[in-house]
């Protein structure tokens, strides 16, 4: 036999409330169910993993290794359900999207709430960071869906265009280029740029 959830679920409130009276309330169970699930599985894994006085809980060493675990199954079923629900009722859930800090004041505050009043049920989860990072953490599976610009290098990534940001140099008025309608990269060899720090 194994833990059930609801024993891991009662052992990570032990943790994080820091005794039973106020894990049982927080999980809307009576104190001596709480406590007779903690001996249930103590029982079953053969190990003791609170020591019990009457000021405090106490993790013991085996008692902090399998809350650790613990946390780690209850949010991996969390994952499991979650993404049963997207296959069941599409754009519900969380999405966790990430944004580059150069588009984002520009972009979400016109389109996110045309987003929540079309799907009132999907909760977005906003992380503004350089590409790299976002990169990273779309390959990591910590991010579902990035808002960046297309130059950066994407690999196979799947990816939708949604505008054309053109760029624009601002010059003195008196500058050798200011009067030209078009310029390429190579016309401002030579010159001093004020950009944006590498990465944005």
């Amino acid at each position: 036999m194994h833990p059930s959830l609801r024993q891991l679920e009662y052992l990570v409130a032990i943790a994080d409330t820091g005794g039973f009276h106020r894990a049982a309330e927080a999980c809307h169970v009576t104190q001596p169910g709480l406590s007779a699930q903690i001996k249930q599985m103590e029982a079953l894994l053969d190990v003791k993993l609170l020591e019990r006085d009457r000021r405090r809980v106490v993790l013991t060493p085996a008692g902090r290794a399998v809350l650790e675990r613990a946390r780690g199954i209850l949010q991996a079923t969390n994952e499991l359900v979650e993404t049963a629900r997207v296959f069941a009722r599409p754009l519900t859930g969380v999405l966790r999207l990430g944004v580059i800090p150069t588009v984002a004041p520009y972009w979400l505050p016109r389109t996110l709430p045309r987003v929540r009043a079309r799907f009132p049920e999907l909760q977005i989860a906003l992380l503004e960071d350089p590409t790299d990072r976002l990169l990273d953490q779309l390959a990591d599976g910590r991010l579902d869906l990035l808002l960046l610009a297309l130059e950066a290098d994407l690999g196979d990534l799947e990816t939708l265009p949604l505008a054309e940001d053109p760029f624009v140099v601002a010059l003195p008025s008196r500058h050798r280029l200011a009067r030209r309608k078009w310029l390429r990269e190579s016309d401002l060899a030579g010159e001093d740029v004020l950009l944006l720090q590498d990465g944005h």
